[in-house]
């Protein structure tokens, strides 16, 4: 019999439900949502169970449940809100993966920080403040420019680089402000840090038995300052591998306790060398497995079923091509009527051009849409990353945005997952 592996919860199944193939391919897999899944998703499961994920005794509950009539043999997440509660039935089952104190000092950005400072790996100043006064001091002592982010959200929510001491108490509040149902308020939620000026990239990596091995390295590219909207990433296949990088990152796990499971870590280059910035325990989002696989061949998706299982990956790099996504915004606030693509002027190197937004939804630019202010995603495949980019430069005049008040936008259309092209 085949293994099956628990999977908790799909957030944005357009930006990762294409995983759901990769994860299949080593293991059946039965979903624990907070909904009646998708037809195009209940298809690929072996069964379902509707529950709510953020009720963790629930959760564990209906694992248990399932366990009870299937062995199960793994349990994996990826999104970020749901990742202590994936940790829990882990331990609850005697699965493989990291325990609940584990996650949380990784998801708790404060703890994040303790806990590398006291290890010694290289990152940014950092306060946590309960008060824009506090924050004021704080960045007085580190010295301006200072970044202030939300102590526990993720996907640069609440972000904001702040140049100048009047300009404090504004970036505090907006910090302050960010909020997401299931994550509890904190007095203390506000963290105030040092800048970083240089280069960021994420590194996706496996890790067992306490030893880090790097996938492969994405290049951010942020927008809409003085936030830090992440509108796309590239993965260069013929990239060598930065030993620097990969040092501070497995640092970075070993500081943490982290010795088994999927990362995604952000990293800022200094003058004096890498810094972290923050340290996800998931596979990496904004469709990064996606382009890593495109880019290098090999499937993140794949080695993250694996570990679940206990089963060690063995991940071959098969291709040395570059892979990059662009994420398309609104020039103001809007009410979609649809998104509208010209397939017949997409640049042959273009393998995805997908609208993300239903019509009616109404959508912003950031800071107020963030995320959700995405109408369009464009994904390029070539030899070069330049390559990639001329690709997405000439893909974007063939989307278009019609919205229920103006003029159209250029932008994409169709469902993410209709429109994914497997390598």
């Amino acid at each position: 019999m085949r293994p099956l592996v628990l999977l908790v919860g799909i957030v944005f199944e357009g930006y990762r439900g294409y995983l759901l193939d990769s994860i299949g391919s080593v293991a059946d897999v039965w979903l624990l949502a907070e909904a009646e899944p998708a037809p195009s998703v209940a298809e690929k499961l072996a069964g379902h169970t509707v529950v709510d994920v953020f009720d963790t005794p629930a959760l564990v509950a209906a694992a248990r449940e399932v366990a009870g009539r299937r062995r199960v043999t793994g349990v994996l997440s990826w999104d970020e809100l749901k990742m202590s509660g994936t940790a829990h039935v882990a331990r609850a089952l005697g699965l493989p993966g990291v325990g609940p104190d584990v996650v949380d000092r990784c998801r708790d950005k404060h703890r994040t920080r303790a806990a590398l400072a006291a290890a010694g790996v290289p990152q940014p100043a950092s306060e946590v403040v309960s008060t824009a006064a506090e924050a004021t001091a704080a960045a007085d002592r580190i010295g301006y420019p200072v970044v202030l982010k939300p102590r526990d959200l993720g996907a640069s929510m609440g972000v904001i680089r702040v140049g100048s001491r009047q300009d404090l108490a504004d970036g505090y509040a907006h910090a302050r402000a960010a909020r997401v149902g299931p994550v509890p308020y904190r007095s203390d939620g506000v963290l105030v840090e040092e800048f970083v000026d240089g280069p960021e990239v994420s590194v996706d990596s496996w890790v067992s038995a306490g030893r880090s091995h790097p996938l492969f390295t994405a290049h951010k590219t942020t927008g809409y300052p003085p936030y830090f909207e992440e509108i796309g990433h590239v993965v260069d296949g013929r990239e060598p591998g930065d030993p620097d990088l990969y040092r501070v990152v497995a640092a970075a796990h070993e500081a943490l306790g982290f010795d088994h499971g999927m990362t995604h870590v952000e990293l800022r280059l200094a003058r004096d060398g890498w810094r972290v910035i923050e340290v996800n325990c998931r596979l990496g989002g904004d469709l990064i497995p996606m382009l890593g696989r495109a880019a290098t061949g090999v499937d993140a998706g794949v080695v993250a079923a694996r570990l679940a299982c206990g089963l060690e990956p063995d991940p071959r790099p098969g291709r040395d091509r570059a892979a990059a996504v662009r994420f398309l915004y609104p020039h103001a606030s809007c009410q979609v009527d649809r998104v509208e693509i010209d397939t017949s002027r997409l640049p042959a190197a273009i393998e995805l051009a997908a609208g993300l937004v239903q019509p009616g939804t109404t959508i912003s630019p950031p800071p107020a849409g963030h995320v959700w202010g995405r109408y369009a995603v464009l994904v390029a495949v070539s030899g070069t990353p330049e390559g990639c980019a001329a690709a997405l430069d000439a893909a974007e005049p063939a989307v278009l945005l019609h919205t229920r008040t103006g003029t159209p936008e250029s932008s994409t259309v169709g469902h993410l997952a209709d429109n994914y092209k497997k390598q």
